[in-house]
């Protein structure tokens, strides 16, 4: 069974884990060897553990094996970040976790969830209901890419509807 939870001190140095493992597998036809270095730099433990400070993050794990499978994060209507470990991919832990993300955005009355997405991801998110809205240049390591624009409106709780009579 899979479990969609908040991430916890316990599980940082497993996420960095599977966030690399996910760049370096899911980016390595798309970008350069510099550039995939510079992303994965960007979710080392430490780097990792000073990010969480100021998102709300949540992991699906393998209740049996306590492995971590995917993590996605949000940080004021922003989400900041989403990946699945490769070996995952496709088995609809993605949509758990964007469902909990939903769940999350509703709960604290956002109206639109953002993101910056590479072309990877920029179908994925189609897929969950994203629209793209512009793209964005960007520089890292010394190299320039481009990321889509994207945006997804949130539909109120169910019991936020108006009572008609």
């Amino acid at each position: 069974m899979i479990n969609i939870r908040k991430i916890e001190p316990r599980d940082y140095q497993q996420t960095s884990e599977m966030i690399i493992s996910s760049i370096k597998e899911s980016f390595k036809t798309l970008y350069s060897e510099k550039l995939i270095a510079g992303f994965c730099d960007k979710y080392s433990v430490d780097k990792l553990e000073n990010r969480i400070k100021d998102m709300d993050l949540f992991v699906a794990e393998e209740d049996e094996k306590r492995s971590i499978m995917g993590i996605i994060g949000i940080k004021d209507n922003q989400l900041r970040t989403f990946f699945v470990h490769p070996e995952h991919q496709g088995a609809g832990i993605g949509r758990l976790l964007f469902n909990k993300l939903e769940e999350f955005a509703k709960e604290h009355g956002l109206q639109k969830i953002i993101l910056e997405g590479s072309p990877l991801g920029e179908p994925i998110y189609k897929h969950f209901g994203f629209e793209k809205i512009g793209t964005i240049e960007k520089e890292r390591n010394g190299e320039k890419y481009t990321d889509a624009l994207m945006e997804k409106e949130i539909p109120a709780k169910n019991n936020d509807h108006p009572v008609f009579r």
